[in-house]
């Protein structure tokens, strides 16, 4: 059966979808063994949400359009970006795209990153999630790397090494306390997509 060529047309503009958006979100921190420096990681999508006929039954299949990981290594002392890096969402990782730092080898940062390849609306769960091994170091150059049977030790908190450091993820980006039982305060605000270090406030 042929559709009309006018009802064809005017179901496929009622196959719309919104303007583009941004999103950004914390995936996670990991501070070095003696406590100096910090690794952040963001995700970073950009996407049109489905409207129209594109959105039913169930509010539709957003259209990526950017995914990938940012990373950010900081000095904690001076509150000063040592360097950063980013990796764009592999293939094999499209579907359900997620970065994770794994802990510090040296000045060599691990994360891995999982997800599924296929078309969106394809289903990643269970075995169909793949994972991939990378690692950052310096001047912000991110390489695959081999699975590791005991990999680096993930740390949010010192203490007990000369110095007390506590990080946590927020909604405005990083935050940080050198005290135990202080609150924390920002260290990392996003600007944008992109984080930028908050200067230390003076006492």
């Amino acid at each position: 059966m042929r559709l009309n060529p006018i009802l064809a047309t005017a179901l496929l503009a009622a196959c719309t979808y919104a303007a583009p958006e941004d999103h950004v979100t914390v995936q996670n921190l990991a501070i070095n063994p003696d406590g100096s420096r910090l690794a952040v990681v963001v995700k970073y999508e950009r996407y049109r949400v489905a409207t129209g006929l594109a959105a039913f039954p169930d509010g539709g299949v957003p259209r990526v359009l950017i995914q990938r990981a940012d990373f950010y290594v900081v000095d904690l002392q001076s509150r000063a970006l040592v360097y950063s890096g980013e990796l764009p969402a592999p293939s094999a990782h499209r579907l359900s795209f997620s970065p994770w730092l794994i802990g510090w080898d040296g000045d060599t940062v691990y994360f891995k990153v999982t997800g599924c390849p296929g078309k969106p609306g394809d289903e990643c769960w269970g075995p169909l999630v793949q994972t991939s091994m990378f690692t950052l170091s310096p001047p912000g150059t991110i390489a695959p790397a081999a699975l590791r049977s005991s990999p680096p030790k993930l740390l949010s908190s010192i203490d007990g090494v000369g110095r007390y450091v506590s990080v946590g993820t927020e909604p405005y980006g990083v935050s940080i306390s050198n005290a135990l039982g202080a609150t924390r305060v920002p260290l990392m605000r996003f600007a944008g997509v992109h984080l930028e270090v908050v200067p230390a406030q003076d006492p």
